[in-house]
């Protein structure tokens, strides 16, 4: 399975997990050489793995049992920490309907990390099941993917070593079940993975998604 290249951390996220750097065919110029950062790698560490909300949904019917996958890419890219991103019903797992790609780097400040979104140019379904390969995504180039223009989410750490994230107000815009504009909160530590997506009309009225809180997933350690 691949993995992030080993790193010892020294926050509350230090934990004996593994980091990798983030392409398959192609090649980048480094910018910056301290790139990514500490901040960076911890935050796509404690992304990556794979995700069920199964006991919430035993709790709480209004939460549907799902599942989510998210595996290192392009481990030979320099330009940040990328994942492949898989999300489905745990009733029907061959047909995700959720596939992204994530580009792990840092924010504007010291203390910030960004999770750049990016969907696929075309037929995401041919790729579904990539997250159990070695090497997802392997033949993929950079060029195959569209950036999702306003729907980073800003990462920073808690006083309890959690980071913290969101996107920025109506700037990630869609058109998905009659929304104009959608926003995310995310929770992540290096178990759980707490996600509150939320859709709104023109008018800041939400018209899909949870209205009482975020999905909350909890990773496999097997």
């Amino acid at each position: 399975m691949t993995k992030f290249a080993p790193l010892t951390l020294g926050c509350a996220l230090a934990a004996t997990t593994l980091l990798s750097l983030g392409c398959g065919t192609e090649t980048s110029a480094r910018i910056d050489p301290a790139l990514p950062s500490l901040n960076s790698r911890e935050v796509a560490t404690a992304m990556a793995g794979n995700y069920s909300n199964e006991e919430q949904s035993k709790i709480d019917r209004q939460f549907e049992s799902l599942v989510l996958h998210m595996r290192p890419i392009w481990i030979d890219r320099i330009d940040g920490l990328w994942l492949y991103v898989e999300q489905s019903k745990s009733s029907d797992q061959d047909k995700p309907y959720r596939q992204r790609v994530y580009q792990v780097v840092d924010g504007n400040d010291a203390e910030s990390v960004e999770s750049r979104l990016f969907d696929f140019a075309d037929n995401p379904q041919q790729y579904a099941g990539e997250w159990k390969k070695d090497r997802p995504l392997n033949s993929l180039t950079r060029g195959l993917l569209v950036p999702r223009s306003g729907c980073t989410v800003t990462f920073r750490r808690d006083a309890v070593g959690a980071w913290i994230g969101s996107t920025t107000a109506s700037e990630c815009t869609t058109t998905y079940h009659g929304a104009a504009y959608t926003m995310s909160d995310v929770t992540l530590t290096l178990r759980s993975l707490n996600s509150w997506d939320r859709g709104y009309d023109n008018s800041g009225v939400q018209v899909w998604g949870s209205t009482t809180g975020p999905y909350r997933f909890v990773k496999s350690q097997k």
